[in-house]
C-alpha cells in the first residue's frame, strides 16, 4: 500500500482501509462496551483541552492536545498508580523484566546477524518511563541512549533507577534539572550516565528526531497510547530519524485472534490493537516488517507481545 499524506489522513479513512483488510470492526473497552467503529472511540477522546503546566516541572500539555492524552499523562504522573519500580511501570509484573529481557535479545542478536551495516552505536528509547528496557536491555549494549519520556516524574527517577541508586538519593530540589543533580553527587554511575545516557521530556506524539540519528528507535508498551493519526505521524518521524541502516523495533500486546479490532482501556487511556490493524498504520507511514518474533514464556493472563523490526517500505516505481 502506497504511504498516505498524514496531514490529510483523517480517521474515517484508517476505518475504511481497515474494514477493507480485515472485513468488519469490533471494539470493547474495559466495562465491556462494544464499538462497530474506530470514530467512536476516538470521537469520545479526542477533544482539546485547556494548557495544563506541570508543577515544578518544564513540560506542558499544549493546548492542541486532547483528553485522551491528558488521562494518560494523570494516570503515570500518580505514584498511586504507578510507583518508581518495576512492578510500578509493568502493572504487578515486574517479574516478567527477565523473560522480557532475554528474548529482546535474542532478537536484537538475530537482526544483527542478518542485516549487514544495522548497529547500536545511539538509540532512542520511547516511553522510556523510569528506563528499564534501558538498564536491562539498551545501556549493556548501545552506546549513547536517549530516553524519551513524557512524565517528568517517572523520567526524573531514571538516573536512580540506571544507577541502582536509591531514588531518594536523586531528589531535585525545586529549579534543578537532573542534570544538576548528577553533577552534584558526582558518583561514577553519575559520570557514568551523564556520557552514555540523555533525558528528553516529551511525549511521542511531539518526539522529532533529527534526521539520520539513530541505529535503532525501540518502542516498547506505550504505542497504544497514541491515536491512529497521531501513531502514523510518529512512525514517519521515526523512520526519517534513522540513519541509513536503521530500524525501528516495536514491541507491544497485540491483539491476535479474529473478531477483536481493538480494545480500549478506560484505566490508563491505551488501545490494545489487532494486528492487522498495526501493519495497516505502518503500511500508511511507509514502513514495513522486516522480521518478527512472539515474546515466549510469559503469564497466560497477559496479551500476546509481538516483537516487530520495522523499516523504510521501497518505494514502489510504476511505468
Amino acid at each position: 500500500m502506497a504511504s498516505f499524506d498524514s496531514s490529510n489522513l483523517t480517521h474515517i479513512d484508517v476505518e475504511e482501509m481497515l474494514i477493507a483488510v480485515s472485513g468488519e470492526i469490533k471494539g470493547l473497552d474495559t466495562d465491556d462496551n462494544e464499538y462497530n467503529t474506530i470514530q467512536d472511540l476516538w470521537n469520545s477522546e479526542l477533544k482539546p483541552i485547556r494548557t495544563k503546566k506541570v508543577a515544578n516541572s518544564q513540560a506542558e500539555l499544549s493546548a492542541s492536545q486532547t483528553e485522551w492524552y491528558s488521562k494518560a499523562f494523570d494516570y503515570w504522573e500518580s505514584d498511586v498508580n504507578c510507583p518508581i519500580t518495576d512492578d510500578g511501570v509493568l502493572g504487578g509484573y515486574g517479574s516478567v523484566t527477565p523473560m522480557d529481557t532475554r528474548d529482546s535479545n535474542w532478537f536484537l542478536d538475530k537482526l544483527l546477524a542478518q542485516r549487514p551495516g544495522f548497529k547500536l552505536d545511539r538509540v532512542a528509547d520511547g516511553g522510556a518511563g523510569i528506563g528499564r528496557v534501558a538498564r536491562n536491555l539498551l545501556l549493556p549494549r548501545c552506546k549513547v541512549v536517549d530516553l524519551v519520556e513524557q512524565s517528568p516524574r517517572l523520567l526524573n527517577a531514571a538516573p536512580a533507577y540506571l544507577s541502582h541508586a536509591p531514588v531518594s538519593q536523586f531528589i531535585a530540589a525545586p529549579g534543578e534539572s537532573v542534570n544538576d543533580v548528577l553533577a552534584r553527587i558526582g558518583t561514577a554511575e553519575a559520570a557514568s550516565l551523564l556520557n552514555r545516557v540523555n533525558l528528553l521530556n516529551v511525549g511521542l506524539q511531539d518526539f522529532a528526531p533529527l534526521p539520520g540519528t539513530y541505529d535503532l528507535i525501540w518502542i516498547q508498551w506505550v504505542i497504544g497510547h497514541l491515536h491512529d493519526l497521531d501513531c502514523v505521524r510518529f512512525f514517519r518521524r521515526c523512520a526519517e530519524g534513522l540513519t541509513d541502516t536503521g530500524l525501528i523495533v516495536l514491541k507491544d500486546n497485540v491483539l491476535l485472534q479474529a473478531g477483536l479490532t481493538f480494545l480500549w482501556d478506560l484505566t490508563d487511556s491505551s488501545v490494545a490493537r489487532h494486528k492487522t490493524y498495526f501493519k495497516l498504520l505502518l503500511s500508511l507511514a511507509g514502513l514495513q516488517v522486516v522480521a518478527e518474533a512472539r515474546q515466549t514464556d510469559f503469564p497466560e493472563e497477559l496479551f500476546p507481545v509481538m516483537m516487530w523490526a520495522i523499516a523504510k517500505a521501497p518505494l514502489k516505481v510504476t511505468a
